[in-house]
């Protein structure tokens, strides 16, 4: 009898039983554009695995990135705005533009190791946190991964750094990421695990199976001559073997989740860090793509899927931004919000469970140069179905073009009725441009954004001259004429 009673005790007290919160897998795709799914209108590759995921989950259709891979980055880890914490650019990417219309601020380039973040936060109420893949949120990883090890420098933010056995004919080790994941949540089931997936996919170079991408070439599609991929070779065979391999992997994500056969519940959020590469995807109908303020370059796909507790076949039409991951995490996982920790974000889990959030609006703050996507400083506000977006003192009207006009500018769109920002609506409703202007305006303020300022040598005909379009990993111009000055 003693022997039965002192079982059931550690039975009963065991941490299976008596934590029971979900595991969370976040799978983060790099520059999958909005209408990268067949579930959001692919009409050139199928993707099964990712559409019976939104079959039997939620998918999102107004959820927003930002418009390059670090800064949404580091919006999901910290649940604040690159107006709040001036994270606004690629980390390893500078454009240096002395005679532009503006000059450009300073972005802040690196996640502070000992700052807050959803990985450390659910650490340290009891979760095992985990990453592999693509970090970006540290403008010395390139030089500080080769001499501490992965392992050591992920640690330095409160993640584990997920092992991972390459696999052969596996580019950019796409099957061998999800199979890590897979162990990874297996080692140790006695505690809820947090487990960030962080694909280098579908960002160039072009990479996948040989035979995927005679999959494509064999339907008439065109094969890329190089891996970086042109806009004159679109559709691009490539590119849809890409989005092809990537599907496929999370099918055996989801294959090895279900063949756990664990008591714990698990939670899996696929999104995208920003829009489509226009270069090699076409984002159409949304406008632009990868690095724009229209939404071509912010909007993204968005799924959650969780049978125990999402019902099945959800649409979900309430814009949501990358920023709502952490509270909604936090909230998924019983973690209370940490102090002095002003958040961004909201948690947006009543939306799956037929309830609504209280938002008037979020706003993206974009305060930088990136002439290779025809981007120029501005910030955009989403208040239902309108969107705002501010120029602050110049614009490129034809990316084609790319000729600069000099002044600033306001566009207002009504994304119900003109999903592809054709018609500017700022002259025909002034009152609602100038409304959602100060909004804005005053939500810059609070944060203390960092702004662009006028800059007095302007040269309209050199605006697009840049020294430099990286820094090593120091932070500094790779080119020594501007390490002078």
């Amino acid at each position: 009898m003693k022997l039965i009673l002192t079982f059931l005790f550690f039975t009963l007290s065991s941490p299976l039983l008596s934590d029971q919160r979900p595991n969370i897998v976040f799978v983060l795709i790099d520059d999958l554009g909005w209408n990268g799914l067949s579930s959001y209108g692919n009409k050139y590759v199928q993707t099964p695995h990712l559409d019976k995921l939104a079959k039997e989950g939620a998918r999102f259709t107004d959820a927003y990135g930002m418009g390059q891979c670090s800064p949404a980055r580091f919006a999901f880890l910290t649940g604040q705005s690159a107006a709040r914490t001036n994270h606004t650019a690629v980390v390893l990417e500078k454009h240096l533009l002395p005679n532009a219309r503006l000059i450009q601020p300073e972005s802040n380039r690196t996640l502070d190791p000992k700052s807050i973040n959803i990985g450390r936060e659910l650490k340290n109420t009891g979760y095992r946190v985990g990453v592999i893949g693509k970090w970006h949120i540290d403008v010395e990883e390139s030089r500080v991964r080769a001499q501490m090890g992965s392992p050591k420098y992920i640690a330095q933010w409160g993640f584990d750094h997920i092992k991972m056995k390459k696999q052969p004919n596996d580019p950019k080790s796409v099957m061998a990421y999800s199979q890590a994941v897979i162990d990874y949540l297996k080692q140790d089931q006695s505690k809820p695990t947090f487990a960030y997936l962080a694909h280098t996919t579908l960002h160039t170079a072009l990479a996948a199976p040989a035979e995927l991408i005679q999959k494509y070439v064999a339907m008439g599609y065109n094969k890329s001559p190089d891996k970086k991929g042109s806009w004159e070779d679109r559709p691009i065979a490539d590119y849809f073997a890409m989005i092809d391999y990537m599907d496929q992997s999370i099918g055996l994500l989801m294959k090895g989740i279900e063949e756990m056969k664990s008591d714990r519940e698990t939670l899996v959020i696929f999104m995208s860090d920003n829009g489509g590469l226009s270069r090699v995807w076409e984002n159409e109908p949304l406008r632009r793509g990868k690095g724009s303020a229209y939404e071509g370059g912010i909007r993204v796909p968005l799924i959650m899927h969780w049978p125990e507790r999402i019902k099945a076949g959800q649409t979900i039409s309430e814009p949501v931004h990358i920023t709502d991951l952490f509270p909604s995490f936090l909230s998924i996982a019983d973690t209370p919000i940490p102090a002095n920790h002003p958040l961004d974000g909201m948690n947006i889990m009543p939306l799956v469970n037929g309830g609504n959030i209280e938002r008037e609006f979020f706003c993206i703050h974009m305060p930088v140069y990136v002439p290779h996507y025809s981007h120029t400083p501005s910030s955009v506000i989403r208040m239902g179905d309108y969107k705002l977006v501010k120029f602050f003192g110049d614009y490129i009207a034809d990316p084609a073009s790319k000729e600069i006009t000099a002044e600033g500018r306001i566009e207002l769109f009504n994304l119900r009725n003109d999903l592809g920002e054709t018609k500017d609506l700022s002259k025909e409703m002034p009152e609602k441009a100038k409304e959602m202007e100060r909004k804005l305006m005053n939500w810059l303020a609070e944060r203390k954004a960092y702004m662009p300022k006028i800059n007095p040598k302007f040269n309209a005909k050199k605006w697009s001259d840049s020294i430099a379009s990286k820094v090593d990993s120091y932070g500094k111009s790779i080119y020594k004429k501007d390490q002078k000055k």
